[in-house]
């Protein structure tokens, strides 16, 4: 690896580990295709040779000999690569590929998601299952086809010098067309993936489910289909620079190509009416000058498939190389308490850390709410405590183990969570809910909670949730209450609510407080919210400012101290009494 690029050994290295026997395979049928081109050669010069001499067993040697040539060069073409590699190599390579991704999107840290592009990256390295396969089969048929290039010319070169001064004119031009067009597709490459990526922004902003209804109603969708044109405009103008340039290259080029070829067979001619060579010779260097052009051509569109597959193939290796978490101790309890020494953590890019120096101890069957303006590090704050991201520095303890050397499906064994962005799940309301333990499935204490939250009782543990599979849409509001029931149905001692109430009616907060209050009964708890309404589920009150830990105590030490925190509730009461 060099500048963070995947290189040609590192691509072909991982598929003869990802499909070894696929691998060989390619390599053997590029080398058989290869010794049967240059067996077809030799055989045309002895065919000739023995036509002029009158051998007849052995004319009738060297044409078996041409024709297995030729039937193992169909066999390559058609059996290998249209049959073989289309419908069993690449389905069999997609497979194994699409299950490592599976298997390593489990493994990655977490806050190596936060990285720019990271999302992109998965997407992007799922699409280049089928370009990883067809990169190392451009590559392994671009140095199988030098090698033919190299053998063949050195062949005809041994009839007459003359060839060998004549090869230049054969693959000159074909090198300069491939040098070219490597060098204009590097140059525009970065350029025009980063328009396409801005037109599906601007277009996705236009066409998504969610976002169009705002641009329409703030006219932004005007200003993004403009957008859009812009950019479609820049990269057509990239592309038709481009074109224009490899136009007027090709048409030199095939200029020189022509006449390269055409002087060839008229040195060639000259060289057999003089006696220099004879007829098989003469034969066989025509042939094979005429294919060593082609083979060359070949190398060119070779070569320039290889450049733009490397390129698609980059965000598979960026992904395939994060940052995997390494935690592989079972030893994992939680019956005393959390403690954070010194913890601070950065965001991948940034320089600026989100939390700084956070030092805290959370007491078993303690309830902690965690408050603070927007930006003052309280989501990130819960995500270390759960173990989803790996501090820079200091330590996070359960029951004075260092969770950093924990396997994390050991660690949350012991959590339950609702996170602030939670998801939707679109399958049945029951496993919505016993996705959090499907361990202790219990169908009537999962229609209990539902008919608490569904009191017409026309939802029930088989109904499908989600308009995209026909079934029954929920509210932003029912769907977090939703969630909230499945963090609590899980059987944990530690229980996680971010935000959890920011989808719901403040009227029905004081309602929702009280459930969780009897939820967490006997649990520990931290609630992070910037409703302080919820702040009377607490024992303790945590306050963040710019990712510091700056008050710590319960809400009426809190308001005696007159700092932040008091500033924040007296703010939140005099807005709630001008809105009553």
């Amino acid at each position: 690896m060099s500048n963070n690029q995947a290189d040609a050994k590192t691509a072909l290295r991982f598929i003869l580990k990802t499909a070894p026997r696929s691998f060989v395979l390619m390599v053997f049928m590029g080398l058989l295709n290869g010794a049967a081109f240059i067996v077809s050669v030799w055989a045309t010069e002895r065919i000739f040779f023995f036509v002029s001499s009158g051998y007849s067993w052995d004319l009738l040697s060297a044409l078996i000999l041409y024709a297995a040539a030729f039937l193992i060069s169909a066999g390559y073409s058609v059996w290998y690569i249209r049959y073989h590699v289309q419908f069993f190599a690449i389905i069999d390579f997609e497979e194994k590929i699409r299950r490592m991704l599976h298997a390593k999107s489990r493994r990655i840290s977490n806050e190596q998601l936060e990285t720019p592009n990271a999302f992109a990256y998965i997407r992007q390295a799922d699409n280049a299952r089928q370009n990883l396969f067809r990169y190392g089969q451009i590559y392994v048929e671009a140095v199988m086809t030098l090698i033919q290039a190299a053998m063949v010319g050195a062949y005809i070169s041994s009839f007459h010098l003359a060839f060998a001064f004549l090869l230049p004119l054969s693959v000159l031009p074909a090198l300069m067309e491939m040098l070219f067009d490597t060098r204009q597709w590097k140059r525009g490459y970065e350029m025009i993936s980063q328009c396409q990526r801005e037109e599906a922004e601007y277009e996705k902003a236009v066409v998504d489910e969610v976002a169009c209804k705002e641009s329409r109603l703030t006219g932004a969708d005007t200003l993004m289909i403009s957008k859009w044109i812009e950019s479609r405009k820049t990269r057509d103008s990239i592309e038709d620079a481009k074109s224009k340039k490899m136009l007027n290259l090709r048409l030199f080029l095939s200029i020189l190509s022509c006449a390269g070829t055409v002087g060839g067979f008229v040195v060639s001619g000259l060289l057999y009416y003089s006696g220099q060579v004879g007829l098989s010779s003469f034969t066989a260097g025509v042939a094979a000058y005429t294919s060593l052009t082609a083979i060359i051509r070949g190398i060119s569109g070779t070569a320039g498939n290889e450049n733009q597959f490397r390129q698609m193939i980059q965000p598979f290796f960026r992904y395939w190389n994060m940052e995997e978490r390494t935690g592989s101790s079972d030893k994992c309890s939680f019956t005393s308490t959390v403690s954070l020494s010194d913890v601070s953590f950065a965001y991948p890019n940034q320089k600026e850390n989100a939390l700084d120096h956070i030092c805290l101890t959370i007491k078993k069957g303690e309830t902690v709410a965690i408050v603070g303006e927007n930006g003052a590090g309280k989501s990130t704050l819960v995500n270390v405590i759960l173990g989803l991201y790996r501090p820079s520095s200091g330590r996070i303890k359960y029951d004075g183990e260092d969770i950093s050397a924990v396997r994390e499906t050991v660690l949350h064994i012991h959590q339950s969570a609702l996170p602030q962005n939670f998801c939707r799940y679109k399958i049945s309301a029951g496993d919505n809910i016993a996705i959090g333990d499907f361990s202790k499935l219990d169908h009537a204490q999962i229609d209990q909670r539902l008919s608490r939250l569904f009191p017409d009782g026309d939802i029930t543990h088989d109904t499908l949730l989600g308009k995209e599979f026909g079934g029954r849409e929920l509210s932003g509001g029912q769907w977090q209450q939703l969630s909230c029931e499945r963090s609590f149905y899980k059987d944990s001692d530690f229980v996680v609510l971010d935000e959890p109430t920011s989808a719901i009616d403040p009227l029905r907060e004081k309602a929702l407080y009280a459930r969780f209050l009897k939820e967490l009964k006997g649990k520990t708890g931290i609630i992070v919210t910037h409703r302080l309404g919820a702040v009377q589920l607490a024992d303790r009150i945590i306050v963040l400012s710019h990712g510091q830990l700056v008050e710590n105590g319960t809400h009426k030490e809190l308001l005696e101290a007159n700092g932040l925190y008091a500033s924040l509730w007296q703010t939140q009461v005099a807005s709630f009494s001008q809105k009553a």
